[in-house]
């Protein structure tokens, strides 16, 4: 019985479907704007081969032109000579320089000449017949817990109306037919390691030149610039981390520039230092002022049996010996911070050994190490986020080298009676609890004279991080980090307290944030430590 009731649902249902037709609706082809032919007529102040696949042109180190043509056709594949105006054009990848974003069509055709830069391995020229329409401005509390009386209680970016912080943003939407045609592809070199780092169009070398471009870097194999001719890539890894590599490229090295980190967001497998690499690929992204590849893929240089050891460098500092940094390269570019190592933003002598192999000589372990994190919430707040904020002052101040004032601390780690010059007054009221009604008082106020070392306590506990002066305590202070290779090494103790260290060896990183923001993070090869830092 359930059996017939089924079938009978079912033949119901087909043949109500048969009777009514498919949810389909047809439409004619029509003579309306369906896209666009587009051909590129030439290629002009680039060097190199003819633009193929097998010869392509030299990647450009300055702007160069692309001449195309355009025309018009609708659904049925006819030209459309009644179309004029205005569409979006692109080059991908690489950059327009001029027109920024729009060609005219006249009579349903367009031609013009293109000014880009930065166009790397394929390269086509897409146009879309679409516009941008601003619409009204929305807003948007940014933070509803929040009550402002001024605009300056405001985060950046945000207004003060109707006693709360509200950011402004202006609506967008995208008109037009979406038409789209695509050029046939022109081919360019891919860029070196250097090429990626170096920004020759703005003036600056702070921020990546590929800045958020998906790029296959050129590893130069069998280049007679490099040391090898073995087919092999010239690209050499130098550290390994928990969350990435370092490399150097040793064919396009003479101008800088030349080194990268690799971010792998977990521990590199089967990646040591020494290795070469045929093939590495990513998205660049500049994190707080250092360039990176992020979302890799890479291939290690191996034999026919897969194995790299044949290729791996055992003596890496003889094949690429770490720079000495010294107190004058720290100093380049100028600056009121002189105490801390790279802190001008015009530092291009640090900038073009940014993750390089580099080395510190002749420091001075700190022998002050002060909590500034007043509230325990495990971070302190950051000198460019609110330079007057009791945190901030107290880590700025701690680093200024100069013992001009008093801090205010959570925790003093050094000894007062083995420093008897560090004046010390414990059990003051924190600047962050002075508003707090019957807040017992749990905080230290200190003085640090200029010959002594201050470093921050806080950063050390989450990042291993803590400072060093050079130039036997009189020079300006490098951070260093030691949590993943010198584990052991805790700088806290009463034997490390403003001990002098011969000298350290690792990569060198910026960290925009940090203070100071130069750090070296010690490496794990036999010469990287002197053998009394070694556990």
């Amino acid at each position: 019985m359930k059996k017939s009731i089924i079938i009978t649902i079912l033949s119901t249902v087909l043949l109500a479907g048969l009777a009514f037709g498919p949810c389909v609706e047809k439409r004619k082809l029509s003579n309306s704007l369906a896209g666009f032919t587009v051909t590129i007529t030439g290629v002009s102040n680039v060097g190199g081969g003819d633009g193929t696949a097998p010869n392509p042109y030299d990647y450009p180190q300055d702007e160069i032109s692309v001449s195309f043509q355009a025309e018009a056709y609708d659904q049925l594949g006819n030209p459309v000579p009644d179309f004029n105006g205005t569409v979006s054009v692109k080059v991908t990848p690489g950059e327009l320089v001029y027109p920024e974003t729009k060609v005219v069509f006249i009579d349903g055709q367009a031609q013009d000449s293109l000014q880009v830069r930065k166009v790397f391995g394929r390269v086509a020229l897409w146009l879309e017949d679409v516009h941008r329409d601003l619409g009204d401005v929305a807003r948007r509390k940014a933070d509803p817990q929040v009550a402002c009386v001024r605009g300056a209680d405001c985060p950046e970016g945000a207004v003060c109306s109707d006693g709360s912080c509200w950011y402004e943003i202006q609506l967008e939407t995208k008109i037009g037919t979406w038409a789209t045609g695509v050029s046939s592809l022109v081919y360019f070199d891919i860029p070196t390691l250097r090429q990626i780092q170096w920004d020759p169009w703005i003036g600056s070398n702070d921020v990546s030149s590929l800045n958020h471009h998906f790029v296959e870097i050129d590893c130069r194999a069998n280049n007679p610039a490099g040391p090898w001719e073995d087919d092999h890539g010239q690209l050499v890894v130098t550290g390994v981390f928990n969350e990435g590599f370092f490399v150097t490229d040793l064919a396009d090295s003479e101008a800088g520039y030349n080194h990268l980190y690799v971010y792998t967001y977990s521990y590199p497998k089967d990646t040591q230092v020494g290795d070469r690499l045929d093939r590495l690929a990513g998205t660049t992204q500049d994190f707080s002022g250092c360039t990176q590849i992020s979302f890799p893929n890479w291939r290690r240089a191996v034999d026919a049996d897969l194995d790299p050891e044949p290729f791996r460098i055992v003596d890496l500092d003889g094949v690429i010996p770490p720079t000495t940094i010294t107190s004058a390269m720290c100093t380049d570019g100028g600056g009121s911070n002189q105490h801390l190592c790279g802190h001008s933003k015009q530092n291009w002598t640090l900038e073009a050994l940014e993750s390089s192999r580099a080395r510190i000589e002749n420091l001075r372990a700190p022998d002050v190490l002060v909590n500034c994190d007043l509230n325990g919430n495990q971070e302190v707040v950051p000198d460019w986020q609110d330079a007057g904020h009791p945190e901030a002052v107290c880590s700025v101040t701690c680093l200024k080298h100069d013992g001009a004032q008093e801090i205010v601390v959570k925790e003093f780690v050094a000894s007062p009676t083995a420093y008897p010059d560090v004046v010390v007054q414990a059990n003051v009221v924190c600047p962050w609890e002075v508003d707090i009604v019957g807040i017992q008082p749990n905080c230290t106020r200190i003085r640090i004279p200029p010959e002594h070392i201050c470093s921050e306590l806080s950063t050390m506990r989450q990042y291993g991080q803590w400072v060093a002066a050079q130039d036997d305590g009189a020079g300006p202070l490098i951070n260093i980090v030691t949590r993943e290779t010198l584990v052991e090494y805790d700088p806290t103790t009463e034997a490390n307290l403003g001990a002098h260290i011969d000298y350290l060896q690792g990569n060198l990183r910026q960290v925009r944030a940090a203070r100071p923001r130069w750090m070296i993070l010690v490496g794990d090869q036999p010469g990287d430590v002197p053998d009394n830092l070694k556990p």
